[in-house]
């Protein structure tokens, strides 16, 4: 195929790849003008810049070099339409050309923006009745261009950015009548081919014939290409060679299909940051010949299933043959649905035969390395139980994680909370994923509110982003928050300073397309699961995590935590709390290695702690246990041992001050000692 590249002297000049194997690049979709398009001699031949048309291919080249893409792709220059082979070739070829190109621009001759309009998309009533009425919805060729790309932005004729594909969606679908589930990039081998052919029964082609030639690519079919025939000849061809295609095509014949990829959300088009981690994750899974594992772990809410699903979209878009598949692991009911859905769509001989063995199925097929290069994303697996536990606890019995599958034309890549479960699955090749870095976490809010001038007040912003820690969860709920309730940065902040609110305004729910609508979308219930999968496999663990929070999060010493269990339990149990990312351990010295262990505690883990315990009526219990451990460890002043009992003064001064959970006598003892360690080390300084 050929690709345009821009020149310094703000010219173009075409250049040839190879078919298979062609650089990133941006593609243009856009509906022509009789007598004005810049055609392949003309830009050979350095003329036709005085036509309408060169105007589009200077926008698609500029909107090119902003998204970091050297190539890109007009339909009226880059075909050399005089022959007809090359001609045939291409029409056979545009699906898959679309497919594979990393952004599509959709250019709307007839649809202008007022140029004093600075931000199109946050005023949409200045183009919406324009928009719907645009002759691009109109033309036949324009359907696969809607379709077939991973990204599909929209823009008005003076470069205005008006949204994507995704943004835009409900009005697409009003405009003409195509399944949400397609426009979100669900495999169009799901749908019948009568509504395929709905979608195309009101819209026009200049010449008869490509009524017909320009569903090609929407049915995965190729056909010669015949000028003369007529649509209804055409017509006959297509739904012949479609019933070809449909009879007995099995696993045997997959790779004369497109992308099949079996994602569950839309690709987030609000995703922002973690290029080093990008960076990482195709470096080490995508350019390779041998097979690849590797595991994402990390705090829940810092964004591993978003990082996943983008890299997934990454990968769909730089290796467009390269199949896609997502195994959410939250339950073994989970794993099993999507694999059967990968083996229905996969066509995988026995799948949908009653007591099939679809775990073996499914594996076998992929591990056969006859499909081609695929990825597996295995999300969410947290319980370590679901993956590497048997079901009847026969330790002779298969696993889940021994259903999957193996073979160097693939790929797999999970997701967990847990580092001990990371280390279980892939042992050396572990990518731990932190908050984000202050420059991402206002990136990722600004893209979230809705009004961007509420980013004016830094100083409020600066403060909201270190009250949620940079966690992007945190930020999402935040900024929807903001959005849907009309209030300022600084407005949300001092709900903060009421009592209580804090625990309300982390259990707010909030629509996100990219999350699991089965899975509450909240702070509050995020860290819920992981502190019900702790006390379910460590039960020390857990006690920890209780008492923790009803102190100061910050310096624990270990030998303040209540002293159960035997060593090895104890070490366990704070690998385990370091291991979900809830605490984390103060470095030390090569001198300090054989001293006292000391970690922080997450401040927003710290607060949901105290909420979990507050709905299961446990925190005055554990208050109570901190309050009795710090009575035996302060003592009434003196010098005797205070090098270690300094380090828990803090903490009594906490607790003492949660004056709604424990009681006054308590709280007056606690203080009374405080007081007087603190009278000791005055005394001592002044000596």
């Amino acid at each position: 195929m050929r690709l345009l590249k821009r020149l310094s002297s703000g010219d173009f000049e075409l250049v040839s790849f190879n078919d298979e194997n062609p650089p990133p690049y941006a593609i243009l979709s856009h509906t022509w003008t009789e007598g004005q398009e810049v055609t392949y001699k003309e830009l050979v031949a350095g003329t036709g810049k005085d036509k309408i048309g060169y105007d589009k291919i200077r926008f698609c080249g500029v909107r090119a070099a902003a998204d970091s893409l050297e190539y890109f792709w007009v339909d009226t220059c880059c075909i050399d339409k005089s022959t007809s082979h090359e001609l045939s070739t291409a029409i056979n070829s545009m699906f898959r050309w679309y497919q594979r190109a990393s952004k599509c621009y959709v250019y709307l001759s007839d649809v202008v923006v007022p140029e004093e309009v600075g931000d199109a998309e946050a005023f949409r009533v200045t183009w919406t009745e324009a928009f719907q009425r645009s002759r691009w919805f109109t033309r036949g060729w324009t359907l696969q261009e809607l379709l077939a790309p991973p990204c599909v932005e929209f823009f008005s004729k003076n470069g205005k950015r008006l949204g994507s594909r995704i943004s835009l969606e409900q009005e697409i679908h009003q405009i003409t009548k195509i399944a949400t589930e397609a426009l979100r990039g669900r495999s169009l081998a799901k749908f019948s081919v009568e509504e395929r052919m709905s979608w195309a029964a009101t819209r026009t082609t200049t010449l008869k014939e490509d009524t017909v030639y320009c569903l090609l690519g929407i049915y995965g079919v190729f056909l010669p290409l015949i000028y003369g025939e007529g649509e209804i000849y055409a017509t006959l061809r297509l739904r012949e060679e479609i019933g070809r295609r449909q009879e007995g095509q099995g696993i045997e014949r997959l790779h004369d299909l497109s992308v099949l990829p079996v994602l569950p959300f839309p690709r987030n088009e609000l995703f922002v940051g973690r290029g080093d981690q990008l960076r990482s994750l195709e470096q080490s899974l995508l350019p390779s010949n041998t097979h690849q594992r590797m595991t994402i772990y990390g705090l829940g809410g810092c964004g591993k299933s978003a990082l996943a699903l983008e890299f997934a979209y990454r990968a769909l878009v730089q290796h467009a043959r390269q199949m896609v598949f997502w195994v959410p692991a939250i339950s073994q009911e989970s794993f099993e649905l999507a694999y059967h859905e990968i083996g229905v769509r996969l066509g995988v001989p026995g799948i949908t035969e009653d007591n099939a063995d679809i775990r073996k199925l499914v594996k076998d097929a992929l591990s056969s390395g006859s499909l081609g290069d695929w990825l597996m994303i295995v999300d969410n697996a947290d319980d370590s139980g679901v993956l590497l536990g048997t079901t009847d606890n026969n330790p002779m019995s298969a696993r889940l994680s021994d259903c999957l599958p193996h073979s160097n034309r693939g790929t797999i890549l999970f997701t967990t909370r847990s580092r001990k479960v990371a280390g279980e699955l892939t042992p050396n090749s572990v990518l731990e994923l932190n908050d984000m870095s202050k420059a991402e976490a206002r990136q990722l809010l600004a893209r979230r509110l809705t009004k961007q001038g509420l980013l004016d007040d830094e100083i409020a912003v600066d403060e909201l982003l270190e009250k949620l820690t940079y966690l992007p969860l945190a930020i999402v709920q935040a900024a929807a928050f903001i959005s849907n309730n009309d209030i300022s940065v600084s407005g949300y902040i001092s709900l903060f300073r009421h009592t209580g609110t804090e625990t309300e305004l982390f259990s707010e729910r909030f629509e996100d397309p990219s999350r699991y609508r089965e899975i509450d979308s909240t702070i509050a219930k995020t860290w819920h699961i992981s502190f019900d999968q702790i006390r379910r496999q460590d039960q020390l663990a857990a006690e920890y995590l209780s008492f923790m929070a009803c102190i100061d999060r910050i310096d624990i010493p270990q030998s303040l935590l209540p002293p159960r269990g035997s060593l090895v339990q104890q070490v366990k149990a704070l690998g385990t709390l370091v291991g979900y990312a809830f605490i984390t351990e103060r470095q030390q010295t090569v001198q300090e290695l054989d001293k006292e262990r000391f970690f922080d505690m997450h401040r927003l883990v710290h607060m949901a702690s105290a909420w979990w315990l507050d709905g299961h009526d446990e925190r005055a219990t554990w208050a109570g246990r901190a309050v009795a451990r710090l009575e035996e460890l302060v003592p009434h002043g003196g010098y005797e041992g205070k090098a270690t009992w300094t380090t828990y003064l803090s903490h009594a001064i906490y607790v003492a001050g949660l004056s709604d959970t424990v009681d006054e006598t308590a709280r007056a003892s606690l203080l009374d000692r405080v007081g007087r360690c603190q009278a000791s080390i005055d005394a001592d300084e002044h000596e």
